[in-house]
């Protein structure tokens, strides 16, 4: 008798979990579909047809091995915009990582209408990118630009100042824009994490004798430590992904070009669309390989007990 029920115990606990198994592949199964029509079939079919030689000016597309990957290797502007997007990433990622860390704490000390100041500071981030550089356009300005007569009202030499004529005040320029539009994502990440820290963490500190800059470099920064390297990875991606404000405000100038940009001369201007998917299937490994490094560094010091 025992042994009977037991068997019928297994039987409907066997049923059960094949029953779970079935019902979790049928909900997860409409996201893996779209996520399989818009970006894995999309990601292939750009890896094979760099593969190939796709120019819409020649006839066939005839397949050409790594040639438009070897072909990298010789492409002097190429080496240029590379130099220019490492800059772009070391720039704003420490800018955004530093400036948001910094704004999370002193948001999160203000008790009345932070709801308030949060919203103000995520609307550069909910504007749209070339939203955003037109307005840091017109603040560039020689003449009639806000930073050049804020700067020349205190006496600095900067009366139609033009901040695009050399390369290390333009790269600044355009890093600047990016941050003023990605740093709120840093911001909101790191907030989150130091409101979930325990009250009691301060005031234990506080009892020991701690002041306000010890508490928050022996309470807080290791406790968001985690949401930091998330937010790292965030601001990595995004800059290597930068566009919009490189091409607004300097162009297809090469001092200022980053990668993205030279895809899209090379595929639309150029017409050579597979070596510009081969750029940018070589920029999105690069992009996953230094995301990588944040996430396996959080996953290690992570605890899941």
């Amino acid at each position: 008798m025992t042994a009977v029920t037991s068997e019928g115990v297994t039987s409907k606990r066997g049923v059960g979990v094949s029953a779970d198994t079935t019902l979790g592949l049928l909900l997860v199964s409409p996201i893996v579909i779209t996520m399989a029509a818009l970006v894995f079939y999309p990601m292939g079919r750009t890896l094979w047809d760099s593969l190939h030689r796709v120019n819409p000016m020649q006839a066939g597309t005839p397949f050409v091995g790594l040639e438009n990957y070897t072909r990298m290797l010789t492409d002097g502007q190429l080496a240029t915009t590379w130099v220019n997007t490492l800059i772009y990433v070391v720039l704003a990622v420490a800018a955004e990582t530093i400036f948001g860390v910094l704004a999370a704490a002193l948001i999160n000390q203000i008790k009345v209408g932070r709801q308030w100041v949060l919203a103000a500071v995520i609307l550069p981030w909910a504007l749209p990118g070339v939203v955003n550089s037109v307005i840091w356009l017109w603040i560039y300005q020689p003449g009639a630009g806000l930073l050049n007569g804020i700067l020349s009202a205190l006496g600095l030499p900067f009366e139609n100042h033009v901040w695009f004529n050399d390369r290390t005040s333009a790269i600044i320029a355009v890093t600047v824009v990016h941050v003023w539009r990605m740093m709120p994502l840093t911001i909101v990440i790191v907030l989150a994490a130091m409101q979930s820290i325990p009250a009691h963490l301060y005031e234990a500190a506080r009892i020991d004798g701690a002041t306000r800059f010890q508490m928050f470099g022996l309470v807080t920064l290791p406790l968001v430590r985690s949401a930091i390297a998330v937010a790292m990875t965030n601001a990595t991606v995004n800059a290597f992904n930068l566009f919009d404000e490189a091409w607004v405000l300097a162009g297809a100038s090469l001092e200022t070009r980053p990668v993205l940009v030279q895809i899209y001369l090379e595929t639309f201007q150029n017409l050579r669309f597979s070596y510009g998917m081969a750029l940018s299937v070589v920029i999105t490994l690069v992009s996953l390989l230094i995301s990588l490094v944040y996430v396996l560094r959080v996953y290690r010091n992570t605890r899941f007990d």
